[in-house]
């Protein structure tokens, strides 16, 4: 039994940990690596326009996305008291807006990985042997003295019970947690977005015009 519960210590013995441990760390910081990629292919595809020249080696040399807003917004005319007809005015504006600025750039990343491996062995040991022993004896004796006589029967009987039982199981868990969520974006893409949105206001297209009064 000593024997048995030795060889049964040796499962633990021999176990890829480097493969268990190491192969999601490596898949993680692979994913990890394709995640980076795909936020630099999106700013690439969508905020910059294709280089004019195709030989071009620099994908950014055809400048920058922009969305053109155009609308009218009402003005103040300075020669007019206010309050007094043609005193507002309109103008015609518009809006060269960056696309990237107006757009949510995906920066999904990986934040926690969990391996955990868990391998149980359980051994108990139950031997089942049944053995039933039984002997008997049977004799008879006789004795007399002239007219006297006696008989004496004597009977025997040994028996035993021997039982014993055993058993044995293993079990084993492997389970691996990835995390990512997107936590915003970088810093450095922050503030260069803060810059291109300076340039996103309005600026005038068409002289100011008068509004037609409304009929009374």
């Amino acid at each position: 039994m000593a024997g048995e519960l030795v060889n049964i210590s040796d499962q633990f013995k021999g176990l890829p940990m480097g493969e268990l441990i190491g192969g999601p760390l490596n898949a993680a910081c692979e994913a990890q690596v394709k995640l980076a990629q795909a936020t630099a292919d999106f700013i690439k595809v969508i905020g910059f326009l294709p280089p004019p020249d195709k030989d071009s080696k620099d994908p950014y040399s055809g400048g920058t996305r922009t969305a053109l807003f155009r609308f009218k917004r009402p003005v103040d005319n300075p020669t007019v008291k206010p309050g007094e007809p043609g005193s507002t005015m309109e103008e015609e504006v518009e809006v060269c807006v960056p696309l990237l600025a107006i757009v949510k750039v995906p920066n999904l990343s990986i934040t926690t990985v969990d391996v955990s491996f868990d391998m149980e062995v359980k051994s108990s040991f139950a031997s089942k042997e049944s053995t039933d022993t039984e002997a008997s004896l049977d004799a008879e004796m006789s004795v007399g003295w002239g007219c006297f006589k006696a008989t004496a029967k004597i009977h025997g009987s040994v028996a035993s019970h021997k039982e014993n039982t055993r058993s044995s199981d293993n079990s084993a868990k492997y389970h691996v947690l990835v995390h990512a969520e997107d936590k915003g974006m970088p810093e450095g893409l922050a503030r260069v977005l803060d810059i291109l949105q300076t340039s996103c206001a309005p600026r005038a297209i068409s002289a100011a015009k008068p509004v037609p009064a409304l009929p009374a």
